[in-house]
């Protein structure tokens, strides 16, 4: 179906004015007139922050602009062309790493209807199912015509899986195309990513595809990226990789969750050496890793366990040493859960803090002393770990 942009415009007017106001619009349907003031009276700087959202203004805008302009021109595209056109989402990359991205092996499935097919899939890219997501390129082609289409996702399996059993919108040209003329008709050819830049390199490879005529399916010519972020996952692995404990898109989650200095976590995934002598920090997503399930506290005691072991030799006097607490009717024991009854803090000072904050009166010479006897304060008991 065909969208009036006038329309499209009307109704994206009506958000903005609920935004703005805060509070229902009343419409008076005899009146039309009332909204018309309405959107007459919307300041200068509303109207230019409306051409932004509608894409008219701004650096997206500027993307389709050049990226419309590189595809007529034909010439060869570079990696200064994508940087340009990709300013948009920060992402900036050498014309070595082009060049390494163009030339990744990919998957070539002729038969798209076939049970061989699902088994390709399932043990290059995983299933939508599956707790780790392969990031990548797709390209369809019409086996009569030779059309083309090409996408990206950070979660190949899933986005594959809506054109393979049909779930997609029925928008643009190529899913109304692939629902009328069904799989029998495409070639695919998948390109999962597996590298270790820090940025979304499956945005990159598909802009590059972006500029190439010859992919007529697509509509837009500037690759998407709807979160605006273009972190790529941390994953925390044992020594081998067969073993996964925790992933995050952001670093900081590892420092304050896991109580790892930021200069020890770049400097262990930077060189690939071993946290503790048995954990790696990679970015490369693992297909049919085995998940460790254990819940934060858990793995922060494990990891506290471990610095106990790692560091033996090292001088450790009793304020830096890290605190579990616990109501005093929750008996602790080795397989302790977690959940809102314990707490673990990473040094005394950070547990005074919490109880102070709970308007307790606490200092780390009287919680000390609790936590020798092992009575009970403000109701709860403290171990060290």
């Amino acid at each position: 179906s065909n969208i009036n942009l006038s329309d499209y415009d009307v109704f994206m007017s009506f958000t903005y004015l609920f935004l703005k106001n805060k509070k229902p619009i009343n419409f008076n349907f005899t009146n039309i007139s009332n909204f018309t003031s309405n959107c007459n009276s919307m300041t200068k700087i509303d109207k230019e922050h409306w051409k932004t959202i509608l894409g008219r203004k701004g650096q997206i805008q500027f993307s389709h602009k050049l990226a419309i302009e590189q595809v007529k021109s034909q010439k060869p595209v570079n990696f200064k062309v994508i940087n340009e056109i990709l300013a948009y989402c920060n992402i900036s990359i050498s014309e070595v790493i082009l060049n390494r991205l163009i030339n990744v092996p990919s998957i070539l499935i002729k038969n798209l209807d076939t049970n061989e097919s699902k088994k390709i899939f399932k043990d290059n890219i995983g299933s939508p199912s599956s707790k780790i997501q392969i990031p990548g390129v797709y390209i369809f082609t019409h086996k009569i015509t030779g059309a083309k289409y090409v996408g990206s996702s950070s979660q190949l399996a899933i986005r594959l899986s809506g054109y393979l059993n049909y779930t997609h919108k029925p928008i643009g040209k190529f899913v109304p195309l692939l629902l009328k003329d069904k799989l029998s008709n495409f070639t695919l050819e998948v390109i999962p990513l597996v590298d270790t830049y820090k940025f979304r390199s499956e945005i990159v490879l598909e802009q590059y595809y972006l500029l190439d005529p010859s992919f007529n399916l697509n509509t837009v010519r500037v690759a998407n990226n709807p979160s605006g972020s273009n972190a790529k996952p941390l994953f925390m692995y044992n020594r081998d990789k067969t073993i996964l404990y925790y992933s995050s898109t952001q670093q900081k989650d590892f420092i304050i969750n896991l109580n790892i200095s930021h200069f020890t976590f770049s400097k262990h995934l930077k060189n690939g050496s071993y946290y503790l002598g048995k954990y790696l920090f990679s970015r490369e997503p693992i297909l049919n890793v085995k998940v460790r399930e254990f819940s934060i506290l858990e793995l922060a005691l494990q990891l506290e366990k471990d610095r106990k072991l790692f560091n033996i030799n090292k001088p450790l006097n009793s304020l830096s040493k890290t605190v579990l607490m616990c109501l005093d009717n929750n008996t602790y024991s080795k397989e302790i859960k977690g959940d809102s009854r314990n707490m673990l803090f990473f040094s005394i000072g950070k547990c005074v803090e919490h109880l102070r904050s709970k308007g307790l009166t606490a200092t780390q010479t009287t919680l000390v002393k609790y936590i020798d006897t092992g009575k009970s304060y403000h109701g709860y008991i403290f171990k060290y770990v």
